[in-house]
């Protein structure tokens, strides 16, 4: 079993951004909606990634949840030219309507991917700006050099952020694709079939001996903190079957961070024609 070191991968990416920001006034917002633990977490992980390579980064808390104002300030950050990429932090309060938000960002500093104009052109096989989750796992799959074309891909997880962006991008690169989530009966069966076996339903060790064959690729994008730790969805008796697999943590999650920042220099080239 080898075990994928994400933070290498991520180090390696960050290096390779750290060249491309050089002269560049990059900066991106991330906004936090009355932010939990877990959510603070994950917007000061990328405080310290953007100075890492070289990004003005600032973090904008809302103490507010009404979903009016808090659109106006993305259309007012939209318009401030200062800012070239925004994103926002997740998870959310109950009743703000994520999507509805993303759609008020000018679709030029979109930096999560997930604007209908980016989504829609993902869905045409034109990858520009891509979903930062579902473009860390493929980063990850093409640093272990893993030839996704005629593979079976089973993807456990169905979200508008990772699961369906995911599987077009598999898609893509014409893979044969399962999407399994809450609704799938035996999910033992669909996964049993999986060269590559991804995973990201946030459900401790729902990923265990009997879902895995011998030798596949299994990806954990799932996270649960539990008694002070942190918890993947693959039990230990499915890793041990696998020829490769990303731990919790580790894994996916510094890729993804990585890839947010990709998303941030892709998105200054859109609004600097290319410079």
């Amino acid at each position: 079993m080898h075990i994928i070191d994400g933070r290498k991968i991520a180090a390696e990416m960050e290096e390779k951004i750290k060249k491309e920001v050089d002269g560049k006034e990059i900066k991106i917002a991330t906004i936090v909606i009355k932010g939990n633990e877990e959510s603070w977490l994950f917007a000061r992980l990328k405080d310290k990634a953007c100075k890492r390579v070289g990004i003005q980064h600032e973090i904008i808390g809302l103490d507010y949840d009404e979903q009016e104002k808090i659109e106006e300030e993305v259309v007012k950050l939209s318009r401030d030219e200062s800012i070239t990429g925004i994103n926002i932090q997740l998870p959310l309060p109950s009743g703000i309507d994520y999507h509805s938000l993303v759609e008020k960002i000018d679709v030029r500093k979109d930096i999560e991917g997930m604007h209908p104009y980016n989504i829609g052109r993902l869905l045409l096989g034109k990858e520009e700006i891509i979903p930062c989750t579902p473009k860390a796992i493929l980063k990850i799959l093409q640093h272990e050099g893993v030839e996704l074309q005629g593979k079976e891909v089973v993807i456990v997880n169905h979200s508008n952020i990772i699961g369906k962006p995911l599987a077009l991008l598999m898609l893509n690169r014409n893979a044969t694709v399962t999407v399994c989530h809450v609704y799938t009966k035996n999910l033992a069966m669909h996964t049993k079939k999986a060269e590559i076996l991804i995973t990201a339903t946030g459900v401790k060790w729902l990923i265990k001996e009997e879902h895995v064959s011998e030798g596949c690729i299994i990806i954990d994008a799932g996270i649960k903190k539990e008694g002070g730790r942190i918890y993947g969805d693959v039990h230990e008796s499915a890793a041990k079957k696998a020829g490769a697999v990303t731990p919790v943590p580790g894994g996916v999650g510094p890729v993804t961070i990585a890839s947010l920042l990709e998303n941030a220099v892709e998105a200054y080239k859109k609004l600097h024609k290319g410079q």
